[in-house]
């Protein structure tokens, strides 16, 4: 009896460690926080006022770029086993200049996220894509804020 109280007394220990470890399956623990940081961006970039006129070419690109990005981090979080129905608030705190302006800070968070290490050689090719998808979105977004602005200063 005493065996195998002293048993589960040592084996206690190793079960918590290795639920833990479990838990972080997979060695990028960041596919998730940029997840949520590219749906916010998603959100901001889709999400337009009336009084915001119509809806640009960059913009499109910008979402459509995004809207890639996300399927490629799902697709490498999926792989490293991450919890995909975990969604942690995004990172980057939001501007006070607009909606654009807070998707860039959420694609830059996104891209911070991204560019970590990897390990897994399958899901670093998934990463890479996923960071040209990320940078094409937020020169897009550029282009769209640069774009409104000289549409601004034409009226005025």
């Amino acid at each position: 009896m005493k065996k195998i109280v002293l048993g589960a007394a040592f084996a206690l220990p190793l079960l918590a460690s290795a639920l833990a470890i479990a838990d972080e399956a997979g060695r990028h623990p960041h596919y998730i926080h940029a997840l949520s940081d590219l749906r916010a961006a998603q959100w901001q970039i889709d999400h337009r006022r009336s009084e915001d006129g119509e809806v640009r070419e960059d913009e499109q690109v910008s979402s459509d770029e995004v809207a890639i990005a996300i399927r490629s981090v799902t697709d490498a979080a999926y792989r490293e086993g991450k919890d995909l129905g975990f969604q942690p608030p995004p990172d980057a705190p939001m501007a006070y200049g607009g909606r654009l302006h807070a998707a860039i800070d959420l694609l830059r968070a996104a891209h911070n996220d991204l560019a970590l290490p990897e390990d897994d050689p399958v899901a670093r090719g998934q990463q890479h894509a996923a960071l040209l998808r990320v940078d094409a979105a937020l020169h897009a977004a550029q282009r769209a804020i640069g774009a409104a602005e000289r549409a601004q200063d034409s009226r005025e």
